[in-house]
């Protein structure tokens, strides 16, 4: 027949996963999107002051 896991090692497994995907979730993703927003602004930015305003 096949073993089977303890339950408290699966239990510890799934709280593991539960933790790393609260921090994926919750601080990775808008950790990654303020840099990037930024970044994006800096790059404007830079670009606005390179070349200047572009007339209307």
């Amino acid at each position: 027949m096949t073993e089977q896991c303890p339950p408290k090692e699966h239990v510890s497994n799934k709280k593991d996963e539960l933790k790393a995907v609260g921090f994926i979730i919750f601080i990775l993703f808008p950790a990654l999107a303020a840099t990037f927003v930024s970044a994006y602004g800096l790059v404007i930015w830079i670009m606005l002051t390179f070349s200047g305003v572009a007339s209307h």
